[in-house]
């Protein structure tokens, strides 16, 4: 049954994002869909072909209410239904701005625990306006390994 299968989601996602963000008094954390979706079927079975209702559990105001969250921003495609999105989420009673934004603290100062898992997150996309105005990764990449020196002679 498919509101199983939300209920499964959103404990997964409870119990292995917003807890241990809550137990490090992280004010604000990412999920990426496609790390949850993939541990979701590895581990339990779940569907393959129900990323878009990961994504929708993830938005759901059940979720949102249920844990004291609030979407901050999605990074992905306009249909913010595909394993490349990523939710970024702040505990509600959490003041809004800058303040809780560990990107704005010293790295010593906040206290915060961090992850890799959470900094690549954070970086996803950061250099797709850069790829695009170079035709794509690839012409990006082509056009890093040329040598400016070389092409002077």
């Amino acid at each position: 049954m498919q509101f199983e299968l939300s209920d499964l989601v959103r404990a997964y996602a409870r119990e292995s994002y917003v807890d241990p963000a809550k137990r490090s008094r992280r004010k604000r954390f990412p999920i990426p869909v496609k790390e949850l979706h993939e541990n979701l079927v590895v581990n339990h079975g779940f569907p393959r072909q129900n990323v878009p209702q990961v994504c929708s559990a993830l938005r759901s105001k059940k979720f949102l209410h249920q844990l004291g969250l609030e979407i901050e921003k999605v990074d992905g495609p306009p249909s913010k239904t595909s394993t490349t999105v990523v939710f970024h989420y702040r505990f509600r009673d959490e003041p809004t701005g800058d303040q809780g934004d560990p990107r704005a603290q010293s790295a010593g100062g906040s206290g915060e625990q961090r992850s890799p898992e959470a900094a690549l997150a954070r970086m996803r996309g950061l250099m797709r306006e850069e790829f695009a105005a170079y035709g794509g990764g690839e012409a990006f990449l082509k056009w890093l390994r040329t040598d400016p020196e070389k092409d002077r002679r």
